[in-house]
């Protein structure tokens, strides 16, 4: 196998959005969740074989307080990683500071995907390691902590018995060669893939100890439930010769995985040797989590054919009748995602900001105002999604003729008057709704 350096970068991914908003008589705004993104891989240096950990973490915008100063925007971190050992013993630390700075309010809110990052490299020994990754925001006077354990298993160079030996491996929304450079590695710092719709890599280095041998070696992986006995997914083996080189470089692409469920699995990552074009015996093997956490886009996909009825809020009739007129679901969906890119407020990133604040706003409907139908069908779920959060309700206690009323404030003034008239919390919209109003992306995340 050719081998070339590696440099790894980081990106923020499409990070599953956290729906936290709640109310019901209330009139308090919701908090934003505070979340950020880390792991830790270990490796071995080529030349005197010793290991090293790197840690990764990715700082999102929208997760920090960013306050007014005179060249727009400004937060404050903290950022304190150190690891220690299987005895607890602190084996390294680093502190950096940050001050971050955005010119617009869009930007502090993390729009575009903005983030900060850090790298952290450290020297080890062999063994059970845990790795703090603390951020502190001074603005918010808040801490957010991550932790990540990590086994470095033995070896020696002066090995006489030649065996392979997998590094950690790690998930990778994007593996590519710059300008025939250096490969440029994007990590995605989650045991969540859900949100990868278009696949992803596993990158993992391959060592071998004792008197080299020109093996064919066949590299392949499951996935597996978490008690590793039934296996949902099989790869086809990807065979490499091993050569006389130290270590060897993978890279394997993992396609879409739609037949998972929103459950735990566990990756495993073999190594066989080849005897023909089968795989023969077992040289090594690494397992590490995997999950699939349902995004509201994942919940969106799986039944295309109603989030297409769903875009009666943003949509018009003509527009909604040219998607189902795709033949097929397939073709409906990419019909479905180029109507939604007509709308995506920053199209330059991987998200698609105004398409997740409408299907969590349906989501949200669903939980909260559901009654004789679907909460998305509801007024109150038709006011929801069209204007969102109302910035006061009030409601009435139910009255001696058994009707209840509530009343959405919202800050331009506007108000919506609902009635129950049968104690099941079946409001019903008695102001009149203006016609042909639709959603607008409200650029509030």
């Amino acid at each position: 196998m050719h081998r070339l350096n590696k440099f790894i970068a980081i990106i923020i991914l499409m990070i599953p959005v956290l729906v936290n908003a709640q109310f019901r008589q209330s009139n308090a705004i919701p908090k934003k969740i505070s979340v950020f993104y880390a792991d830790s891989f270990w490796f071995k240096t080529d030349g005197d074989s010793l290991p090293f950990i790197d840690v990764y973490a990715t700082i999102p915008y929208e997760s920090l307080q960013f306050t007014p100063d005179k060249q727009g925007f400004s937060a404050k971190i903290s950022i304190s990683i150190s690891v220690r050992d299987t005895n607890g013993k602190k084996i390294a630390e680093k502190n950096i500071d940050r001050m971050l700075f955005a010119e617009t309010y869009e930007q502090s809110r993390g729009m575009n995907a903005e983030f900060d990052y850090v790298q952290f490299r450290i020297p080890t020994r062999f063994g059970f390691h845990t790795c703090f990754v603390n951020v502190h925001d001074a603005n918010a006077n808040t801490d957010m902590r991550e932790v990540r354990n990590i086994t470095i298993p033995q070896w020696s160079r002066s090995e006489q018995q030649h065996r392979y030996q997998f590094s950690s491996v790690m998930f990778a929304s994007a593996i590519e060669e710059k300008n025939q450079g250096p490969i440029v590695i994007t990590p995605h710092l989650s045991n969540n893939v859900a949100g990868l719709n278009d696949g992803f890599f596993l990158y993992v280095e391959l060592y071998h100890f004792g008197v080299a041998k020109d093996d064919v070696i066949g590299i392949s992986y499951s996935i597996m439930d978490e008690d590793l006995e039934e296996e949902f997914v099989k790869s086809v083996p990807v065979t490499y010769s091993a050569g006389r080189a130290e270590s060897q470089h993978i890279y394997i692409p993992v396609k879409q995985l739609p037949i998972l469920r929103a459950k735990s699995y566990k990756l495993v990552l073999m190594a066989h040797s080849m005897k023909g074009d089968s795989l023969d015996k077992e040289l090594t093997r690494i397992v590490r989590p995997l999950t699939i956490e349902q995004t509201i886009g994942g919940l969106v996909y799986q039944d295309v054919k109603k989030a297409i009825r769903q875009l009666r809020f943003i949509a018009t009739q003509a527009e909604i009748d040219h998607i189902n007129e795709g033949e097929d679901d397939q073709t409906k969906r990419m019909l479905f995602e180029e109507f939604w890119k007509t709308y995506d407020p920053n199209p330059s990133t991987s998200r698609n900001e105004a398409f997740e604040e409408y299907y969590e706003r349906i989501d949200f409907a669903n939980k909260h105002f559901r009654s004789y139908t679907e909460g998305w069908m509801t007024d109150m779920g038709m006011v929801y999604i069209i204007y969102g959060q109302p910035a006061q309700v009030d409601r009435t206690p139910r009255g001696s003729d058994g009707r209840t009323f509530a009343k959405w404030i919202y800050q331009d003034q506007r108000q919506f008057t609902f009635v129950d008239n049968s104690g099941f919390e079946d409001f019903r919209l008695t102001t009149p709704f203006p016609s042909g109003i639709k959603y607008r992306y409200s650029g509030v995340r």
